[in-house]
């Protein structure tokens, strides 16, 4: 079986890896899922957030005739085009996601490919430089990407692995915004949650369970850290590991998810909670 991990295993951090470097890589890959979910929905203000004042972005590639080339530009005219209504989503799915921290600065070197909704149309690699700003965000300083259209060996299980990944991001975003919307996207309405309570097996139809979101943010969100742990797919069938740290209260999640009609669903989840006063 192979394990695709979202977090730390598939994060590189320098030796003496600390708890600090662990949370700071996942709030840098946060920001760069920040930026490709901007970009499938045509979000602008997220995509924006993720650069910092005076942000380049850069391509590079070969011509035809074999001479290297680079393009350089500000980010402002990308943004905007992100905005700019457009027929087909522009899909980027990522894998492979290398991270590096120290400090307050950082770097991401992953593998790409774009398509234009399911359509391809192009891969390669994209590097980031990030800095963490006074105010604790992580923000991109430049973007590098390679891009060709030819040759383009993609492994379909790190695409579907990207897919799976993409999915479950609305659920860690109905439980930042408290909306039950964003749990709707990803629950399959047959869904059903499971776990354990005083030794008896308990069961929530996910309706039931999206049906309880309170609609704004919890009180202490700030305080509160949520990522996806790990993912494994296999042919149209996949499951994943979430893990949600909250103030007195460690949550882990497992879900079951299948492609049904072309889109990643949750099955089925289980989960444990564990309370910090047992």
């Amino acid at each position: 079986m192979r394990l695709f991990s979202l977090a730390l295993a598939a994060v590189t951090l320098l030796p003496t890896t600390t708890y600090a470097q662990d949370h700071a890589a996942r709030e840098v890959r946060a920001v760069i899922d920040q930026l490709f979910d901007g970009m499938r929905a045509g979000d602008s203000t997220a995509v924006r957030a993720v650069f910092s004042e005076g942000a380049r972005l850069v391509s590079s590639g070969t011509r035809p005739d074999g001479t290297p080339f680079m393009q350089a530009s500000a980010t402002d005219g990308f943004v905007t085009a992100v905005g700019s209504p457009h027929d087909q989503a522009w899909n980027e799915k990522i894998w492979d996601v290398r991270i590096e921290v120290r400090d307050n600065f950082a770097s991401a070197w992953m593998e790409y490919a774009f398509f234009l909704d399911e359509e391809f149309s192009h891969c390669g690699i994209n590097h980031f430089q990030f800095v963490r700003h006074p105010d604790g965000v992580w923000r991109a300083i430049a973007l590098s990407d390679t891009r060709q259209r030819e040759d383009c060996d993609l492994d379909p299980r790190a695409v579907a692995e990207s897919e799976v990944a993409t999915a479950l991001r609305n659920y860690l975003r109905g439980h930042a915004t408290g909306d039950g919307s964003h749990h709707a996207k990803v629950f399959n309405p047959v869904s059903s949650l499971y776990f354990m309570r005083d030794g008896e097996l308990q069961t929530i139809p996910s309706a039931d369970y999206i049906a309880r979101a309170s609609g704004t943010p919890a009180a202490n969100e700030t305080e509160r850290r949520r990522w996806i742990d790990w993912v494994d797919v296999s042919g149209d069938a996949a499951v994943g590991k979430i893990v949600l740290d909250y103030p007195g209260v460690y949550i882990v999640d497992y879900m079951s998810l299948l492609k049904v009609d072309g889109r990643w669903q949750i099955i089925n989840k289980i989960f444990s909670v564990e309370n910090a006063d047992g």
